[in-house]
């Protein structure tokens, strides 16, 4: 049961008046401390401390009051493997960044900094209150997690920010100047560390969505292997790894589906409640149109393309490859995830060419998601009880080998059966085990099934081809639709490719020579930089 999420119900009257911000257009760091408050009739008790607890985490970045579904369609269009179908969001993300657009960058800074507003809030007042020792310190770790984490976010789409410790004045809010990259990931490194240490392995029931131990060494590891301190990464991962709490569940797609929230590998998510907190995306923005959706995200080819066949080989030299019948065959994980034209069955009702919408929404390729789709959902299609997974294990497990493999460290088949094919293994997958030992052939084995383990999840692409150095080169190509013809020199129902490896498939976004290198950045919001000409724009913004 989602019992903390319905604490919030409860409290939000409450909570507006006590740590949250004003909705007005203001700089996020431009806060006047509230010293207007009684400090007399709060912080008075344990339940206080919770009540201004869960006012941080809602709202947050793990939290249901904000925009999670809807980054989660967005971050896809700022990767290789999907684009959103809205011409405006679209283009943004797909490259046309700029400073004055709230929905690109205003909402993670506002949201980052208005939570870092309330965790520095409620550190600086948490020690008014007398309760138990253990359980103070626990409050306390999550609240250095819920900053952290926003630290970490801030800087994986942004890079350097302005480093808040502390409450601040409204004087002291105009002289920030951003910290440099490093100084923001050390803080955020020694708040996880120190939470980690307060934070339960495991909770009941009823502190479901409550930061575990694992979600606080997580974080840090992701940001040891953006600073490729591949040994301390190795050392971070192997802690969660010993906690011995988390696992690979045997099934795939039930794991993103609300029948599938009592799996021990999710290491953090969002907890949505349907008609209460409900998830606004997943059975209504993901679902492709014929089946009542909008699908708002399109897969491109070059995703699909990278399944391997259920031999563990490529389609370019699998024997059980047929160009005829190109989905027969291959990784399961496929079939989890996308819409497959002429394929796909779901809710009875086969997935065609005519029914995935091509040329009547931008960039349409044929595909579409289905990895967040539940088949059979009867309930309200704009608010279900689907939560929002940010980290599971098998990110663990893979980025400890990674971690591993690039210190230099011995590779050895053991090492490869307790990580990568634990993942591979799972029995709704079950794709052949790796044996591969050459060190760059299993770099890219590696990297090649982060892409597909975590195909269309929240972040990590996106973070995967930042830190590989390699968002740049694989942002600029042409994307393709699904294959319409295997003429198409003749063919008119669309404008198709006629030469190379997509020949006769849908031509969807040429992105060739629409990038700059500095857009894998998102720019800091222009309200921001007006109010605070200290706040230096990043580069080719």
């Amino acid at each position: 049961m989602k019992i903390f999420n319905r604490i919030r119900i409860v409290s939000a009257g409450i909570l507006i008046s006590i740590v949250s911000l004003s909705g007005c257009q203001k700089d996020l760091l431009d806060q006047q401390p509230l010293t207007d408050l009684s400090e007399g009739a709060f912080w008075n008790s344990e339940g206080d401390a919770l009540l201004a607890l869960t006012g941080m985490y809602n709202g947050s970045s793990v939290g249901t009051g904000n925009n999670n579904g809807n980054e989660l369609l967005i971050l896809s269009s700022m990767t290789d493997d999907s684009d959103y179908k809205n011409s405006k969001v679209g283009l943004i993300y797909s490259g046309y960044v700029v400073s004055s657009d709230a929905q690109v960058a205003g909402s993670i800074w506002t949201r980052g900094y208005r939570t870092i507003f309330k965790a520095n809030y409620f550190l600086a007042n948490i020690d008014k209150v007398t309760m138990d020792a253990t359980k103070k310190a626990q409050l306390i770790a999550e609240a250095k997690f819920l900053r952290a984490y926003e630290y970490w976010q801030l800087a994986m789409f942004y890079g350097g920010v302005p480093l808040i410790k502390q409450v601040l004045t409204v004087d002291e809010s105009k002289t920030q100047v951003r910290a440099t990259l490093a100084e923001v990931s050390d803080f955020a490194k020694a708040e996880l560390t120190a939470a980690a240490k307060d934070l339960p392995a495991t909770r009941p029931a009823s502190e479901k969505g409550r930061i575990l131990k694992a979600a606080a060494l997580a974080v840090k590891g992701r940001l040891e292997l953006m600073e490729k301190k591949w040994a301390d990464a190795a050392k971070t991962y192997k802690e969660i790894i010993d906690l011995k709490v988390h696992i690979i569940d045997p099934r795939y797609k039930a794991i993103f589906e609300e029948r599938g929230e009592d799996t021990k590998e999710t290491i953090l998510s969002t907890n949505f409640i349907a008609g209460l907190f409900g998830n606004t995306k997943a059975q209504r923005n993901y679902l492709p149109d014929a089946y009542g959706g909008y699908q708002e995200t399109n897969v491109y080819e070059e995703l699909i393309s990278s399944y391997l066949m259920k031999d563990g080989l490529p389609i370019e030299t699998s024997p059980l490859y047929n160009a005829a019948k190109p989905f027969d065959n291959r990784d399961p994980r496929l079939y989890a995830t996308v819409f497959l034209p002429g394929y796909t069955v779901f809710n009875g009702k086969l997935f065609t060419r005519a029914n995935s919408a091509i040329g009547t929404l931008v960039g349409a390729t044929g595909y579409g998601w289905k990895k967040y789709a539940t088949e059979g959902y009867l309930g309200d299609m704009g608010s279900s009880g689907d939560d929002v997974i940010h980290i599971r294990y098998a990110e663990v497990l893979l980025s400890y080998l990674e971690a591993k493999l690039e210190n230099n460290e011995a590779i050895t088949q053991e090492l490869l059966d307790e990580t990568i094919n634990k993942v591979r293994g799972r029995a709704e997958v079950a794709m052949p085990a790796v044996t591969e030992l050459d060190r760059a052939k299993l770099r890219e084995i590696v990297r090649l099934e982060r892409r597909i383990e975590f195909a269309l999840e929240k972040d990590i692409r996106y973070m995967d081809i930042r830190r590989w150095g390699i968002w740049f080169t694989v942002m600029e190509q042409q994307f393709h639709g699904m294959k319409l013809t295997d003429t198409p020199e003749t063919f008119t129902g669309a404008s198709v490719e006629l030469t190379g490896k997509y020949r006769g498939h849908l031509k969807t976004i040429n992105k060739k020579g629409t990038h700059k290198p500095g857009w894998a950045l998102l720019p800091i919001p222009l309200t921001e930089t007006q109010l605070n000409p200290k706040l230096i724009q990043n580069p080719d913004h």
